[in-house]
């Protein structure tokens, strides 16, 4: 089923709620899922799977190093977040043992991101971890016209993670909140 990127960008702010990031970077998740969806690629799958798997999201250690790492992997939101923080000019150029790099991408303006070394060795966008990234200047900074859609295409698997997560944001219904009006009450009529 498709879905418009306003849909596809709140379900995904609050799935990554629900997977336990601050409303600032789930509001970060949402965006980056929209723009990777709205330029063609797997955005909602890239991070239900992202979201599907995280324990603990890292950053760099140190975000005024040239090399990126930490103990663990590193978050591709976090990074993304402070990579458009610090602008095109930043002087970061590796990011080691980086999830699902993919969702970096919105984030890289004007800069080309190679995967030099990946975990899977394969060329899948969907590819859970590289373990170096290399960040460079773009070459052209010209801007290419790209085709650009209004909807995305959610599979039934992305869809039931995504859901699942963001349920999580929900208030648990209560005997008081049904007696006040909320929902239909303890008698349900219809």
């Amino acid at each position: 089923m498709t879905y418009s990127l306003g849909e596809v960008e709140a379900l995904c702010r609050k799935a990554a709620r629900g997977a336990g990031f601050s409303w600032g970077m789930a509001d970060e998740a949402g965006k980056t899922a929209r723009w990777l969806c709205q330029h063609g690629l797997p955005g909602t799958a890239a991070l239900a799977g992202y979201l599907d798997t995280v324990k603990t999201p890292l950053g760099p250690d140190d975000p005024n190093l040239q090399d990126w790492s930490t103990n663990g992997t590193l978050c591709p939101l976090i990074c993304g977040a402070l990579l458009s923080d610090m602008g095109p000019d930043a002087a970061v150029r590796y990011l080691h043992k980086l999830a699902w790099p993919i969702l970096i991408m919105p984030h890289i303006e004007n800069r080309r991101a190679t995967i030099l070394d990946d975990v899977s060795r394969s060329l899948d966008p969907l590819l859970q971890l590289a373990n170096l990234v290399l960040l460079e200047p773009a070459r052209n900074t010209a801007r290419r016209p790209s085709e650009k859609t209004t909807r995305a295409m959610i599979t039934t698997q992305d869809l039931a993670t995504l859901t699942r997560l963001a349920a999580r944001t929900y208030a648990p219904e209560t005997d008081a909140s049904k007696l006040s009006g909320a929902g239909a009450g303890l008698k349900d009529e219809d």
